[in-house]
This record gives structure tokens, sequence and C-alpha cells, in this order.
């Protein structure tokens, strides 16, 4: 597991202000600030992270956005936070971020989880009872073309002779999965590179990691090289102590976790801007970012 700190930033995604300007101004102001590691999420119909977002609400396709940011900055680290493996065909998909990141030539995390939105499954004609199925087909057939393109082999439907899928899945492209439950971690332990849940508790960290222990343990793989993640929304109001983002992290660092994505409230966007310059200040103060 990595020492080092390293914290990341949701980008503007839904709602009003998911147009190319602000998310601009976003991603340029937190870069000039320290942050390195920028993040997407993935919704189809909804839009927003709230679960009761409006019918008609605007939310980005992940890596169309994730092209777009690239454009604008050079020297980051790009993720989804996380892909809902179902919602797509995985192979197609495969090339699509085997492309991104042969062009981008960046570190590139694909964080993957089953889905929850029942009537997102049922407007892609998906069945909802398979998800768990197939984000397991996405990840093994990641971990193949990635880490064995010049196999042959089959994944559930999915055919593949061992040659012709160019450009390359190569080591600088990761696989986490998302999600809270037993079977996330488990199939963290199975395929993936790291595992990042969303809003746990010091405590419900520190045992869904032992729990990942034993998972890796069962599936022979060393506990050690994985990455462990977390995916928290934060408050940086102007009343908030300097020491906000160091408080915040330090017991979950004790814990285990490394990789922290931090989403801020940009509904409005003047605050919005304003609280990457306080969650900058405090993560600088906090040596996290420089």
């Amino acid at each position: 597991m990595p020492d080092v700190v390293r914290l990341g930033l949701q980008v503007p995604q839904a709602g009003p202000n998911a147009v190319a300007g602000f998310i601009k101004d976003f991603v340029r102001r937190a870069h000039a600030g320290g942050f390195r590691m920028f993040w997407v999420g993935d919704h189809i119909l909804m839009g927003g992270f709230n679960h009761r977002a409006k019918e008609h609400e605007t939310f980005l396709e992940p890596l169309v956005l994730l092209s777009y940011i690239a454009g604008e900055l050079g020297d980051i680290e790009l993720g989804t936070s996380v892909m809902i493996a179902p919602y797509r065909n995985a192979f197609s998909v495969m090339k699509s971020i085997a492309t991104l990141a042969h062009l981008t030539q960046r570190r590139l995390s694909i964080g993957i989880g089953a889905g929850w939105a029942e009537h997102e499954f049922d407007a892609l004609g998906v069945p909802f009872r398979a998800r768990g199925r197939l984000a397991n087909e996405f990840c093994q057939l990641f971990t193949k073309l990635r880490d064995a393109p010049g196999d042959a082999w089959e994944v559930g439907p999915y055919v593949y002779q061992g040659s012709g899928f160019e450009p390359s899945l190569d080591a600088h492209v990761n696989l986490w999965v998302g999600g809270n439950s037993p079977a996330a971690r488990r199939r963290t332990a199975r395929w993936g590179d790291g595992w990042q849940p969303t809003g746990l508790t010091v405590e419900a960290m520190q045992t869904g990691i032992a729990e990942l222990r034993e998972f890796c343990q069962e599936a022979e793989r060393d506990f050690s090289v994985l990455e462990i993640g977390l995916r928290l929304r934060i408050r940086p109001t102007p009343e908030a102590s300097p020491h906000y983002i160091g408080d915040l992290l330090g017991p979950y660092i004790d814990a285990g976790v490394r990789d922290f994505l931090l989403e801020i409230n940009t509904r409005d966007r003047q605050r919005g801007l304003e609280s990457i310059d306080r969650v900058v200040a405090s993560a600088q103060l906090a040596g996290f970012i420089s």
C-alpha cells in the first residue's frame, strides 16, 4: 500500500453548472492550487449527486468529460468514480478507455461499480438483477486485456482470439472498484488495483479494510499492492477551521486510506470556486498538496 497521501477532486458534472466555461475555471483553479487528480461519475438519466435530482437535469458522459479536461491541463491524473460497468458493452468501452489513455498519456484510474438506479437499467434494456455478474465480467475483461493481451480467452459472452486490440490497456491504466458492500470488496480482491467506497465512517472503513484483507487471502492476492481510497463529500464553509482537511482525513489515514476523492458543492458557481480556495489552503497547511 502506498505511503503517499493523494487528494483528488470531483469535477462539476451535473446541474446548471455542468458547462464548459465553469468546468474549465474549476479545474484550472484547483490545478493552480496543487490538485493533480480529477474524477468524474456516471449516470444515464439522472443528474447531480442527489438521488432525488430533477428529471431533466444535465449529467455529462464521463469519458467525454475526461477527454475535455485532459485537453485543458497537462500534468494531471484522471479517473472515474464510478463508471457503472453494466451500462455499456464492456469490450467497446475498453476501446474508449485505451484510446483515452493512449492519446493523453496520463495515469488513468477506472473506478467501476455495479450500479443501483434500477430505472437507468430499464432504460438501457439491461437486467437489473444481472448487475453483479456484469460488473464481474467487466473486471475480468479489463484485467485480461491489460495483463494478457496476447492470450486467447472467453469471458461470459466475450470471445477474444488474442490479437487486434490496439492501442492496448497499459500499466498506467488502473482498475478501482467502488462500492461499500462485501461484494465490492470481494471484486476488488479478485481483480482490482484499488478499493474506493463512498462516505464511510472511520470505523466502517477499518472494518471494510479488514474484510478486504481476508478476501485477498482467499483469492491468493497480496493485499499490500492494493490502493485504498475513499470518496468524501466535504463542506469547506467560511467558518471551517484552517485545519479542516487535516482534521477530517487524519483518522482515515491512520486507518490505511491513502487516496481521497473530495466532492464539493458547485451548484453556486462563486461559492464553488471559493470552496476550492479554502480546500487548497487547508490541504496545503496539512502538507497534502503544494
